[in-house]
């Protein structure tokens, strides 16, 4: 790979034009910094070094690249980037302390009745589609993490664990600054117990509205630095919502970047992450590759959304649908009701919540059917005609509605995980004269 230096006088730059999408500079330490040519704007003609400084940013050495004077790139045998190396290097010093000791692993941020739902250092989601209460769950949980009582009223069942305190850290990126990112805040104090006069020390809120595409993930970086060195306690971020801080939500280049951005976030400023993400209208799934990525990447996938009834329309029932679990088999869905007094959600009644699950069997919807399919060939392959016959017993549904929602399933692959968390889609196969039903992991 060749490099083209161009001497920015102005700045006393090295300017070092790469043959893909990067726009990169060498500062005084000989390190490039590289911004993306799909962020152009006036500001990111800066230099990016001088920006993370002026900003306060925190330069990982990991993510430091060499300077080409240094490293011949026309020649694979090339000695390794020596400041990679040596993280990657003293990484595995630490790690091989670490493999010598017992392992206790650290219990759930947040679970519900006994089952880990929002584990520690984890990065987590919420999606829906537009108007579907997919924020004001996610306040909801702020306010849970927030509050001083481990398991508040407001919080549809949630607790979160009694070992420590939390620094609540809301990033929003759509509101308004003078009346619904302020309302925003009240909710979760509100949802915490708090007055909205209180405030606590321990939540810390901003918006990246204003701040330009191109420098929205290092204005949170920024941010979450500040909180980091003003606070000892462990960082539950909520960034509503996460799309916004890529410019391109369909260019797998940036949501990869990004998610590997949250990842390093989690492990470098002790913080856990809570994204919200809308979903494509009509679809099970989230917007665009950011969607996808985020699906791969997440601990914990929630799907939020209105209860259809038997014509198509939406009904008051809201579902809670946790999508993907890591730490545990999946809870049942949960249904709730949208409270016009306290402007928040709140748990259905029984008598609601039995007639929307009898409702949701009649109708034997694609979604509910592709959930039973990843415990019931959890196992491995069944028989095809096994399979249909359990389907439609426990769904009270005609042996042809069962065979049309299985097609359906394996012509449009449904968001389906197995137990270890790994994207999955149904497949079939034929041994002998038998025809089997099975699972198989999405490359």
């Amino acid at each position: 790979m060749k490099f083209e230096q161009h001497k920015d006088k102005a700045n006393d730059l090295t300017k070092i034009n790469l043959p893909r999408q990067f726009t990169t500079f060498t500062n005084e330490d000989n390190y490039l910094d590289e911004f993306p040519n799909s962020y152009k704007s006036d500001e990111s003609k800066l230099d990016v070094a001088q920006l993370r400084a002026k900003n306060g940013f925190v330069i990982d050495e990991m993510n430091r690249v060499p300077d080409p004077s240094l490293h011949n790139t026309s020649n694979q045998s090339d000695a390794p980037a020596k400041p990679i190396l040596s993280s990657l290097l003293a990484l595995e010093q630490e790690l091989t302390e670490l493999a010598t000791k017992p392992i206790v692993f650290s219990p759930p941020l947040i679970s519900r009745d006994g089952t880990p739902i929002v584990g520690r250092s984890t990065v987590n989601i919420i999606q829906g589609t537009f108007g579907s209460h997919k924020s004001r769950l996610a306040e909801l949980f702020g306010g849970l993490m927030l509050s001083p009582n481990l398991k508040p009223p407001q919080a549809l069942g949630y607790e979160r664990t009694s070992l420590e305190r939390y620094c609540l850290c809301y990033i929003d990126s759509e509101r308004n600054r003078r009346e619904e990112l302020p309302f925003a805040i009240q909710s979760m104090k509100r949802n915490a117990g708090l007055g909205i006069e209180d405030k606590p020390d321990n939540f810390r809120f901003t918006s990246i509205k204003g701040v330009g595409r191109a420098r929205r993930q290092q204005a949170l970086e920024a941010f979450i630095a500040h909180v980091r060195d003003n606070s000892l306690l462990h960082l539950f971020c909520i960034i509503d919502v996460v799309t916004d801080c890529v410019g391109d939500f369909n260019r797998s280049e940036e949501a990869l970047l990004l998610f590997d951005f949250l990842g390093n976030l989690c492990d470098n400023y002790d913080s856990t992450f809570l994204l919200v993400i809308h979903q494509n209208p009509g679809t099970e799934k989230a917007r665009g590759h950011v969607g996808t990525e985020a699906a791969n990447k997440s601990a914990t996938v929630m799907q939020i959304g209105f209860e259809k009834d038997a014509k198509g329309n939406d009904t008051n029932l809201i579902r809670l649908r946790y999508i993907k679990t890591r730490r545990c088999q999946r809870p049942e869905p949960l249904y709730l009701a949208y409270n016009e007094t306290t402007y928040s959600l709140i748990v259905a009644d029984a008598s609601t919540m039995e007639a929307a699950t009898s409702q949701r069997k009649l109708k034997a919807d694609v979604d509910d059917i592709a959930d039973r399919l990843t415990t019931l060939l959890a196992e491995g392959p069944i028989p095809k005609h096994e399979v249909v016959g359990i389907l439609e017993k426990e769904f009270s549904a005609k042996n042809s509605t069962i065979r049309e929602r299985l097609k359906v399933i394996q012509d449009e692959p449904q968001e389906m995980y197995n137990s270890d968390g790994r994207l999955v889609q149904l497949s079939d196969r034929k041994a002998g004269r038998n025809h089997y039903y099975l699972l198989k992991e999405v490359e």
